[in-house]
C-alpha cells in the first residue's frame, strides 16, 4: 500500500481525489456504487481540509486597565477561526475553532489552571473537525480583548484576555456573543501598539510536561492526577448581596454647568439630587450607591466610567439640569448613548456635555475607539440595548412630574455613557432657564419626590434583568 504523504499541497490531494473518484466512476457500474464512492470522497476530503492545527496552548497575567487579567494563548499551525460563548453555574468561557483538530497529545484532555481567576480546562472535539476549549473560572470573568498574532518564532497566535469586571459585566458579555455565534473572533487583527504590547507579555507557566510544537514548550495547566477526571457538579456561584448602582453628579469644581435664570448653578443641583437618591436606594436595603463625588470637585468623564467599573457598578445614571435658548423648554428627559442623535437638540446637548472635558485640558489618557476591536464593540450594543430597557423603566415612573411625558427617551453620543460593561442613562431633570423647572428643582421635596420615582424604576430594571441576588429574607431575587 502507499503511503500518502500528509505534506502533500492540499490542491494537489483535492485534484486527486477527484481523480479517482472519476475514474472508478466510469470503471464501475450501478447508482448505489457510484453513490458511495461519492459519499467516500466527500468525507475524505472533509478531514483533509480540517488539517488546521491546534499545537500548544499557554495562559499567563496581562496588565488591563492596572489590573491582572488572565490571558490565554492558543498557538495553531495556520490562522485560525474561533467563536466564543460565555455561560454561567460554573462560569465557563467556550471556544469553538471549525475546521481544527488536536495536536496536543501529551496534554490531558482536563486538568487545573493555575493562573486565577482560571480554574480548571477541558478540550475535545465535540463535532467532527470542531475542536472545542472550555475554561472554567472561579469569578465572572470575561473576555475583554480577542485577537490573533502572526508567527514569531512558532505557530499563528490567537490570543484572548479576561477581567472580572462583575457580574453585570459578564452577563452583558454573555448576552452580545449569545447574539453572535458565527462572528469569528481570529479574524481580529489589533492595533500595532497592542501586537507590541502582546509580544512583551510573559505566558508560560512552567509545569512538569512539556507540550510539543508549542513554544515556549510548557502546559497551561497542571495535568489532573488521575487519567480520569470526575465531572464537578454546578456549584450555584457566589452572587453579590446587593446591586451596586453608581450615581454621577453632573459637572463640579470648576466646571459650573449650566447657569439659571435666578443664578442656580448645575453642579450644585445634579449633587443635592445624587446625594437623595443615594439615600432612597440605600434604604431599600437591596442597593449599595457609589457616588461620582459627594463634594464640590472636577471630574472627567472618563473617570466617572472608570470608577464606575472599578466598584463593578450594575447600572450607571448620570443625573443633569440642561439650559435652553428658549426659557419655555421644559422637562425631564432619559438619554441613552448612540452614535447617531435623535434629534438635532439632543446632539447639541451630547457636544456641550462632551466639551465640559475641555475645562480640564486634553485627555492624554483617552482611547482610540477603533482600538478596541470588534469584542467591545458587540458589548456596547448589548449595552445600549439594556440602557433602553432602563430609559424605560424610568420613563414609566416619571409621568406624573411635571414634564415627566414630555421630552421622553432620546439618545445621541454623550461620552459619559459609553461603559460597555453596564446599562448607563444620563437624566436631564429639568431647564435651568426655566422658572418653573428651576424652582422645581431647587426645591427638596421636588428632589425627594424624583429621587422616589428613579428609586422605583431602578429597582423594578434590577429586578427583572440585573444580576440575582439574595434579600434580607435569604430568597433568591
Amino acid at each position: 500500500m502507499v503511503k500518502i504523504s500528509i505534506k502533500l499541497d492540499k490542491e494537489a490531494i483535492r485534484k486527486m481525489l477527484l481523480a479517482i473518484a472519476l475514474w472508478t466512476m466510469e470503471t464501475l457500474s450501478g447508482c448505489c456504487l457510484k453513490i458511495i464512492v461519492m459519499l467516500l470522497v466527500t468525507t475524505a476530503s472533509g478531514n483533509v481540509f480540517a488539517e488546521n492545527k491546534i499545537t500548544g496552548m499557554r495562559v499567563g497575567v496581562v496588565q488591563i486597565e492596572e489590573r491582572a487579567g488572565f490571558r490565554l494563548v492558543v498557538e495553531t499551525q495556520s490562522p485560525l477561526k474561533a467563536s466564543l460563548l460565555l455561560l454561567q453555574s460554573p462560569y465557563r468561557l467556550v471556544i469553538d475553532m471549525p475546521e481544527t483538530n488536536w495536536a496536543v497529545d501529551e496534554l490531558p484532555h482536563r486538568g487545573q489552571l493555575l493562573i486565577k481567576p482560571g480554574k480548571a480546562y477541558r478540550f475535545g472535539t465535540p463535532h467532527p473537525n470542531v475542536g472545542r476549549l472550555v475554561l472554567e473560572m472561579e469569578k465572572p470573568a470575561a473576555p475583554v480583548r480577542a485577537f490573533s498574532l502572526p508567527p514569531s518564532d512558532g505557530g499563528n497566535r490567537f490570543v484572548i484576555d479576561l477581567l472580572d469586571r462583575g457580574k453585570t459585566a459578564f452577563l452583558v458579555a454573555a448576552s452580545a456573543l449569545a447574539k453572535n455565534p458565527k462572528k469569528d473572533f481570529g479574524a481580529q487583527v489589533p492595533s500595532n501598539v497592542l501586537v507590541k504590547n502582546a509580544n512583551q507579555v510573559h505566558v508560560e507557566k512552567p509545569l512538569s510536561m512539556p507540550l510539543p510544537k508549542s513554544k515556549p514548550s510548557y502546559l497551561l495547566a497542571m495535568p489532573a492526577l488521575s487519567k480520569t477526571v470526575p465531572i464537578q457538579k454546578p456549584i450555584l456561584a457566589k452572587r453579590p448581596q446587593k446591586w451596586v448602582v453608581f450615581i454621577d453628579a453632573g459637572h463640579g469644581g470648576k466646571d459650573p454647568g449650566a447657569i439659571g435664570k435666578a443664578g442656580t448653578h448645575e453642579k450644585i443641583i445634579t449633587l443635592a439630587a445624587a446625594q437623595e437618591l443615594a439615600r432612597q436606594l440605600k434604604g431599600t436595603q437591596k442597593i449599595i450607591p457609589i457616588l461620582a463625588r459627594n463634594d464640590d470637585r472636577y471630574l472627567r468623564l472618563r473617570q466617572r466610567i472608570n470608577l464606575a467599573r472599578q466598584n463593578q457598578a450594575d447600572l450607571f445614571i448620570s443625573l443633569h439640569a440642561d439650559s435652553a435658548h428658549s426659557s419655555s423648554a421644559h422637562g425631564i428627559s432619559v438619554f441613552t448613548l448612540s452614535e447617531k442623535a435623535s434629534d438635532k437638540e439632543a446632539a447639541i446637548l451630547a457636544r456641550k456635555e462632551n466639551d465640559a472635558d475641555l475645562i480640564g485640558g486634553p485627555d492624554l489618557a483617552a482611547e482610540d475607539p477603533d482600538a478596541a476591536g470588534a469584542l467591545v464593540r458587540m458589548f456596547q450594543r448589548e449595552s445600549m440595548n439594556q440602557s433602553a430597557r432602563l430609559a424605560a423603566a424610568i420613563l414609566k415612573q416619571i409621568q406624573g412630574l411635571p414634564g415627566g411625558n414630555k421630552r421622553g427617551h432620546r439618545f445621541a453620543g454623550f461620552a459619559v455613557l459609553k461603559a460597555p460593561d453596564m446599562p448607563s442613562v444620563l437624566v436631564e431633570m429639568g431647564f435651568l432657564s426655566n422658572h418653573k423647572d428651576e424652582a422645581n428643582l431647587k426645591s427638596k421635596l421636588y428632589r425627594r419626590d424624583l429621587s422616589r420615582r428613579l428609586t422605583k424604576a431602578i429597582v423594578s430594571y434590577l429586578n427583572e434583568y440585573g444580576p440575582k441576588i439574595e434579600d434580607i429574607s435569604g430568597h433568591w431575587r
